[in-house]
């Protein structure tokens, strides 16, 4: 969904537009407020704005100061002009500027309304033309990048480079020694279901939209990985703007996850990895965000995360009957669980009816297990005793000589397995609920003051549209709607319990402007606050 910016001077003008229009049925997913041109263009610089609405008339930096600006940093963004002042020379430089609308105040709902609709439809029919089918279908006929991919896809497993002189014969735009970061890409829901072609198609409409998405501050080398992940390895465009697209990174990838469900009706989790020297770290750089997909995504859909912990490398041997792609070792690295467990019923049968019971393979599968635990206890940052500790595994590895049969052999797996599954899943739980208990607790020690989105987010260390949406899957309410109960929990309370005066409730709840306060109070109640404290007189409670 689109970020909307609202500028003026006026915080009453500002806070009328912010709170009291439906965003979400205008595609608008979060609302961004500034009192100042000054203060406007940090946010922009900050974050990803796809519409500004902003006054003309300002001190210090003016509408058309900040439009040009804007123009500066982003060709995108679109933007929308109030003012009172109904002057030709406005209206002119606003459409040499290419803003979309210029609105006289006081601007009308209806008018607002009008013009949102047709800034947010231009949006969606310029991501529209980069998500086509058919032009998807005509990039992959005439571009097919399968050297270039294989190349990244042989390095992010460990391969080595044949020499610095064979980059640009495949068009890698990277050289030896550059600064580069790894994001991870993971399909879900909708996609799982279309066929090879179809998967291909849309593996190449999301790579296209991430270079129509990332192109603007990053070049974008990607290929699809052992685990049907996409990965992008982005290097900044220009060395000097190192800083602003490091910033910038989060809120465009969280830009490309609503273009692919607005326009390919899927949902991508992506994991931003951290900045290393290509290529020695690639592949060092590559586990860590896979290890991140596993452990705080699971097996959610439609979220965005940002590696905090890298692991280093490390090589556990492969046993050539079962570890042809995916590998128990991979698929456990991954927490494919339920994909474990089928390939695991999978040699069992093979085991059973091919093999009759073969105690080499018997052993070659026992050891397989054994190998792919201790690696994944190893690159959870953990001993096998204290993995198994955690999932409630008693008995620890049996010895091999109480597993002589498919069937002990197929009951162990399968049972480790789900526990290994069930531990990853109250590994998830867990940390979401820390993280959640946080977000209260802070909400409710400073609900005088400005607590948005992003202010929670830097409090627990999050991206914020991360959090919103961890936020939602643990309390099925969004983080706004919680902050405005808990607001007008509180404001009940005042009013039924105390003798504060009305603009003083107004700020013990965190709102600017008691008329404010009041319009939201008698939508949620029908009521005024003093209609509603008259009619609990005498009530304490």
């Amino acid at each position: 969904m689109f970020q909307l910016l609202i500028v003026d001077d006026e915080p009453s003008v500002v806070d009328a537009i912010a709170h009291t229009f439906p965003w979400s049925e205008y595609d608008i997913e979060e609302v961004l407020c500034a009192y100042s041109g000054h203060e406007a263009l940090e946010l922009i610089k900050r974050h990803v704005i796809d519409i500004v609405i902003t006054d003309i008339r300002m001190p210090g930096m003016d509408g058309i100061q900040l439009i040009e600006q804007i123009r500066r940093l982003s060709k995108q963004t679109e933007v929308i002009l109030l003012t009172g002042y109904a002057e030709f020379d406005y209206a002119k430089r606003a459409l040499q500027l290419d803003a979309s609308d210029y609105l006289l105040k006081p601007v009308s709902d209806e008018s607002l309304t009008e013009s949102i609709r047709k800034v947010t439809h231009k949006l969606k029919v310029a991501w529209e033309e980069v998500a086509s089918y058919q032009r998807t279908a005509q990039l992959l006929r005439e571009h097919q990048p399968a050297l270039k991919a294989e190349y990244l896809a042989n390095l992010l497993d460990g391969g080595r480079m044949d020499s610095e002189d064979s980059l640009p014969l495949i068009d890698v735009p990277f050289s030896v020694g550059d600064s580069i970061i790894p994001v991870l890409i993971r399909l879900e829901g909708q996609f799982s279901r279309y066929n090879r072609r179809d998967r291909l198609l849309m593996e190449y409409s999301i790579l296209n939209m991430a270079e129509e998405t990332l192109g603007l501050y990053f070049l974008v080398w990607s290929c699809r990985d052992r685990h049907d992940y996409l990965v992008l390895t982005l290097m900044v465009k220009d060395t000097t703007a190192d800083d602003k697209a490091s910033d910038l990174l989060p809120r465009l990838c969280s830009q490309l996850q609503y273009n692919v469900l607005r326009f390919l009706q899927g949902d991508i989790s992506v994991v931003i990895g951290n900045w290393l020297h290509f290529p020695e770290q690639l592949t060092m750089g590559y586990q860590a965000a896979v290890k991140t997909m596993r452990r705080r995504i699971g097996k959610d859909v439609g979220l965005l995360m940002t590696v905090n912990d890298p692991v280093e490398q490390q090589d556990v041997p492969t046993l050539k009957a079962l570890h042809e792609p995916p590998s128990i070792i991979h698929l456990f690295e991954a927490g494919r669980w339920e994909e474990a467990s089928h390939k695991l019923e999978l040699v069992s049968d093979e085991l059973d009816h091919v093999w009759n019971d073969s105690p080499e393979l018997l052993a070659e599968m026992y050891h397989t297990l054994a190998s792919a635990c201790y690696r994944y206890a190893h690159i959870n940052g953990e001993t096998l005793a204290q993995l198994f500790e955690r999932i409630g595994e008693t008995e620890g590895i049996p010895e091999l000589r109480s597993l002589l049969s498919v069937k002990q052999m197929k009951e162990w797996s399968l049972g480790l397995c789900r526990r290994l599954a069930s531990g990853n899943t109250e590994e998830i739980r867990h940390s979401r609920a820390f993280v959640v208990s946080q977000v209260k607790d802070y909400i409710h020690a400073h609900l005088a003051e400005d607590v948005s989105l992003h202010i929670l987010a830097d409090q627990v260390n999050l991206h914020p549209v991360y959090l919103s949406k961890v936020f939602k899957l643990e309390t099925k309410e969004g983080i706004k709607d919680y902050l405005h109960r808990v607001r007008m929990e509180k404001a009940v309370h005042l009013l039924k319990s105390g003798d504060l005066r009305i603009y003083e409730i107004t700020t013990e709840v965190g709102y600017l402007n008691t008329p404010y306060f009041i319009k939201v109070f008698k939508k949620e109640f029908a009521m005024t606050p003093q209609e509603f404290r008259d009619n609990h007189a005498g009530i304490k409670g």
